[in-house]
C-alpha cells in the first residue's frame, strides 16, 4: 500500500537517516529527496520516524521508501510494518513527544559516565598497533594532561582475530592487571567488537556447524567484504550466535573486569536480501538484532542500527574526516547530531575530536591545530565528547589550554547534563535540540549551525577556518553571552567575537 502526505504551508520535516542531516529539513519548494530505508545503506543509524514543525509525524515500523517531490508531496511506499501518520500535535517538540510516547523505547537512560566525562578511544591514536604498554601510557597521558578519567575504549586490534575475542597474548600480557590499573585510575574499560568472523579464527568451524553464521542463497557460508577484508558474519537471528557471543563477552567481563563493548559494524549493507538465516530476517532485521544484542550491556556503543529509537545505547556518528568541508567534515556534526535526536536517538556522540578516519592519521600525517581546537569546542557542549588523537599532548600549548578549558567547561555543566539525562530517560527528548524544537514559530527551521543543549544553553561553535567571529540567531528573550557576561535581547541575529580560544554560547535568562 502507498501513502501520500501533502505538506502544509511552511511545513518542514526531519528524520529517518542520521547521516543525511545536512539535507534537512525537507520542505515545499525545496529540493526533491528520496530515502530508501527498506535496506539502510547509509553508514549510520536509521529509524523511519519523520517529524514536522506543524505538529505532525510519520512512523513506519521496520522501514520504508520515503519520496519527496519538492513540490509538497511525500510518498510512503514499500512499508515493512505498521504505518502511523498523526497530526494535531502543534509543534515539532510536541509531534516528537507524541511519536516517542507511542513508538520509542522508554526506560532508563545511558550511564551518566558516558555523558558527564569525556570518552577516549585508542583508534586513531594507535590504529591497529594497540598494545598494553601503549594503552597504559595513553591513560597516563590523559590524567597527566589534566583531563578527567572517563570511558576508555580499546578499539580494533586488541583481539587475536576477528571472531576470536581473546586478548592477543603478545600484545596484552596479563590483561587483568591492565584493567585493574585502568580502573584504579578511574577509567571504565570498553572493548571493540564486530559481528565478523574470519575463517582463521578457531571458532569458525564450530560456528558454521551450529548454524551461527549467515549463509548465502546457495547454502554456503556467506563471505562479505568489509573495511578490514573479507569475513563470515554472525547470523544474529540464530540462538547459537547469541549464546556463543554472550558467553564470550560475559566471560571477558568476568575474567578481566571489562565494563562494556563498542559494537561496530552491523550495517544492513553487509547482508543480502536472499541470505539464508535461522529466522529468515531481512538485512535491516539483522542490523536491529545486532543492536538489540548490544542493548544487553550497560556500557554499549553503536554506529549502525535500524529501528532502535529510544534505547539506552550510545549512538556514535560515523567516522568523520579531519576536514573543514564536505559531508563528512566538521560542517556535518551539528546537522547530523540534530537529525539523530529527531530520529529518536537522544544519546548521540559526534565521533572523535579531530575526526576518526584512519586515512587522516598515522605516521607522517600532520594536523591543523586550529581545526583540532574548533573540533574540540564543537563537541564540548554536545551530549557526549569523545577523544582519540591525544590533542592534549600532541598540539601547541595554546591548543592544549583550549582542550583543557573545553573539558572544564563541560564539567561545570555536569549537574545540568545529569538533569537532562534523567529527563530524557522519561521523555526521550533529545539532549541536543534543534532551534525549532525549543523556539517554534520564530523562523528557526533552517538554522543548522547552532543548537540548544536542553532548553537553557544555546551553543554556536565556529566551523570555518580562519574565522574569528560569527553570526548567531537569538530567539526572543534575554540571553547572556557567557564568554563575556554581556546580556543581550533576542529576537534578532547578533555577531559575536570568537577568537580561537572562545566557544560562543549563551545561557537563557
Amino acid at each position: 500500500m502507498t501513502y501520500y502526505v501533502d505538506c502544509l504551508e511552511g511545513e518542514c520535516w526531519w528524520g529517518g537517516a542520521v547521516a543525511q542531516g545536512m539535507e534537512m529539513p525537507i520542505a515545499k519548494g525545496g529540493a526533491g529527496y528520496e530515502l530508501n530505508g527498506t535496506i539502510n545503506r547509509t553508514d549510520n543509524q536509521y529509524n523511519a520516524l519523520f517529524v514536522s514543525n506543524r505538529g505532525r509525524y510519520i512512523y513506519v515500523e521496520n522501514g520504508c521508501i520515503l519520496n519527496f517531490d519538492g513540490n509538497g508531496l511525500i510518498t510512503i511506499s514499500e512499508a515493512k510494518g505498521e504505518v502511523d501518520i498523526s497530526a494535531g500535535h502543534g509543534t515539532l517538540k510536541e509531534a516528537y513527544r507524541a511519536a516517542a510516547a507511542k513508538h520509542l523505547y522508554c526506560g532508563k537512560a545511558v550511564p551518566e559516565e558516558m555523558v558527564l566525562s569525556p570518552q577516549y578511544s585508542t583508534w586513531v591514536e594507535m590504529l591497529r598497533g594497540i598494545d598494553r604498554q601503549k594503552v597504559e601510557a595513553y591513560a597516563e597521558s590523559i590524567v597527566g594532561g589534566g583531563l578527567p578519567a572517563g570511558v576508555l575504549i580499546l578499539d580494533d586490534g586488541w583481539m587475536s582475530d576477528y571472531g576470536d575475542w581473546t586478548f592477543a597474548a603478545e600484545k596484552f600480557p596479563d590483561p587483568k592487571k591492565m584493567t585493574e590499573k585502568l580502573h584504579g585510575m578511574g577509567f571504565k574499560v570498553v572493548l571493540w567488537v564486530c559481528p565478523f568472523v574470519n575463517e582463521s579464527a578457531p571458532v569458525y568451524g564450530s560456528l558454521a556447524a551450529e548454524g551461527a553464521l549467515v549463509r548465502s542463497r546457495t547454502g554456503e557460508v556467506a563471505v562479505r567484504r568489509w573495511w578490514s577484508g573479507t569475513s563470515a558474519v554472525l547470523d544474529m537471528s540464530s540462538p547459537a550466535a547469541g549464546k556463543w557471543l554472550s558467553g564470550v563477552l560475559d566471560g571477558l567481563m568476568e575474567k578481566y573486569g571489562i565494563d562494556g563493548f563498542k559494537f561496530d559494524a552491523g550495517d544492513p549493507q553487509y547482508y543480502d536480501s536472499d541470505d539464508k538465516t535461522y529466522g529468515g530476517v531481512s538485512p535491516n532485521g539483522q542490523s536491529k538484532l545486532w543492536a538489540q544484542f548490544a542493548s544487553r550491556y550497560e556500557y554499549a556503543e553503536l554506529r549502525a542500527c535500524v529501528g532502535m529509537g529510544g534505547y539506552p545505547i550510545v549512538q556514535r556518528l560515523a567516522d568523520k574526516n579531519s576536514s573543514w568541508t564536505g559531508k563528512k567534515g566538521i560542517l556535518s556534526l551539528i546537522p547530523n547530531m540534530l537529525q539523530a535526536g529527531l530520529s529518536g536517538y537522544p544519546y548521540c556522540c559526534p565521533d572523535m575530536v579531530g575526526g576518526g578516519q584512519e586515512a587522516d592519521f598515522g605516521s607522517g600525517k600532520g594536523h591543523d591545530d586550529e581545526f583540532m581546537a574548533r573540533s574540540c569546542q564543537c563537541a564540548a557542549l554536545m551530549p557526549m565528547m569523545q577523544f582519540s588523537y591525544a590533542v592534549w599532548n600532541r598540539s601547541s600549548e595554546p591548543v592544549r589550554r583550549i582542550v583543557k578549558n573545553c573539558v572544564e567547561l563541560r564539567g561545570r555543566y555536569g549537574g545540568y547534563l545529569r538533569g537532562l539525562l534523567r529527563e530524557s530517560g522519561r521523555t526521550r527528548d533529545p539532549l541536543m535540540r534543534h532551534m525549532e524544537y525549543e523556539f517554534p514559530g520564530q523562523g528557526m527551521e533552517r538554522v543548522n549551525d547552532q543548537f540548544m543543549l536542553g532548553d537553557k544553553l544555546l551553543v554556536a561553535p565556529v566551523l570555518y577556518k580562519g574565522t574569528r567571529e560569527r553570526e548567531i540567531v537569538l530567539p526572543r528573550g534575554r540571553w547572556k553571552y557567557m564568554p563575556t557576561g554581556e546580556v543581550l535581547d533576542g529576537g534578532r541575529t547578533v555577531r559575536a567575537s570568537a577568537p580561537l580560544d572562545v566557544l560562543p554560547y549563551f545561557e537563557k535568562m
